[in-house]
C-alpha cells in the first residue's frame, strides 16, 4: 500500500468521526463531509493540457505573483506551463512547440490570434476580460474567464476545452 493510499485511508477514518465540514488533504485531493455525504474533489486534470499563459506590458509585471501562483497551481493538477511576456518569445515558443491552450487578456488578442494563425500546431484561446467585455467574447469564444478568476475557474476552463477539443 503506497504512502498516499494510506493517507486517504486515515482522512476517510477521521472523517468518518467528523460531525462538520473538515478538510483532509492527501496526494492532491480534498475530502469533506458535508452532513451525511462525503464529498471528493480532485485537484488532478483528466485531461493535461500544454498551456501558454501571455501577458504583455505594465499589466505582465503587476501580476507577476499571480501568475507565478496560478501557474503552481496548474503544474500541480498536471499541466504543462510555459509564461511569456513578449511578441518575440510569443512567437518563438508557438512556432517550436506545440500549445493545447493559450490564455490571455482581451487586450492581446488580435496580437495573439495573428501569432496563432501563423503557427504549425493550433492552439485553442481562452480569453481572459472584464464585466462587459466577456459577455461579447463569448459568442467567438467557448471559455472565457473572468478578469478576477480563481485558480480553480482556470482549472476547469481548461478541462472543458480540453474535453470539447477531443483530448
Amino acid at each position: 500500500m503506497s504512502t498516499c493510499q494510506r493517507m486517504l485511508i486515515g482522512a476517510l477514518l477521521a472523517l468518518a468521526g467528523a460531525t462538520t465540514a473538515t478538510p483532509a488533504l492527501a496526494c492532491g485531493e480534498v475530502m469533506y463531509r458535508m452532513g451525511g455525504a462525503l464529498r471528493y474533489q480532485a485537484f488532478v486534470s483528466r485531461h493535461p493540457a500544454h498551456v501558454m499563459l501571455y501577458s504583455h506590458g505594465a499589466s505582465a509585471r503587476a501580476t507577476a505573483a499571480a501568475r507565478s501562483d496560478l501557474q503552481r497551481r496548474l503544474e500541480q493538477s498536471g499541466h504543462t506551463v510555459t509564461i511569456t511576456e513578449d511578441e518575440a518569445s510569443l512567437r518563438q515558443a508557438l512556432a517550436t512547440q506545440p500549445y493545447d491552450i493559450v490564455i490571455t487578456h482581451a487586450d492581446n488578442l488580435s496580437l495573439v490570434r495573428s501569432v496563432l494563425d501563423q503557427a504549425p500546431h493550433a492552439a485553442a484561446l481562452i480569453p481572459i476580460a472584464a464585466g462587459a467585455d466577456s459577455a461579447a467574447l463569448r459568442q467567438h469564444y467557448p471559455q472565457v474567464l473572468p478578469a478576477d478568476a480563481s485558480a480553480n475557474r482556470f482549472l476547469k476552463g481548461i478541462e472543458r476545452t480540453m474535453q470539447a477539443r477531443g483530448s
